[in-house]
């Protein structure tokens, strides 16, 4: 019986993937649906006090947070997660969420997200990072194009939008 290959090992490091800055955040993508045939995609995140997005849907992917260092709180589907080192929280696909750093310090965190795609969201709205560290505070103001693209696409969308809290058919 021949086994059935997904993807093709690879490796990752902090240092050698490609990093990019949007939302006073560094992103580090680890993992892209090119080289996982689409299963998963992991994004690695350092994150300053008060950072966080506005309530948001992602309707096709489910996401879920590894903390590292630091503290964030998640509001998610009239729920409220404290995740420190250590915690996952999990964001079930179609659910509006937000989240916020409520640690003093740099929240570092794991995010994954399957199936993969957001990622793309990433690369093709952020600045490529001129250094592996936290970008100037305010680079993209909420109402600049990265952010206007980033959070609404595909794969996110702002919950105030009519067609984000749309209920997608998961059966097929």
């Amino acid at each position: 019986m021949t086994a059935i290959r997904t993807s093709k090992p690879f490796i990752s490091t902090p240092n050698d993937s490609p990093a990019y800055w949007l939302l006073d955040c560094l992103w580090v993508v680890h993992a892209t649906g090119e080289q996982t045939r689409g299963s998963y995609s992991l994004v690695e995140q350092w994150m300053p006090q008060g950072a966080g997005p506005p309530p948001h849907v992602h309707p096709y992917e489910d996401e879920s947070f590894w903390v590292i260092e630091g503290e964030m709180t998640v509001e998610v589907g009239g729920e409220t997660l404290v995740l420190g080192p250590g915690s996952l929280g999990h964001v079930p696909r179609n659910t509006v969420h937000s989240f916020k750093v409520t640690s003093k310090a740099v929240c570092h965190v794991l995010n994954y997200y399957t199936p993969a795609g957001f990622e793309q969201c990433i690369i093709g709205s952020a600045r490529p990072a001129e250094r592996r560290e936290l970008p100037p505070t305010g680079l993209d103001p909420l109402d600049s194009p990265q952010v206007a693209r980033f959070f609404n696409n595909y794969w996110v969308a702002p919950a105030n939008l009519p067609w984000a809290l749309q209920k997608f058919d998961r059966t097929d």
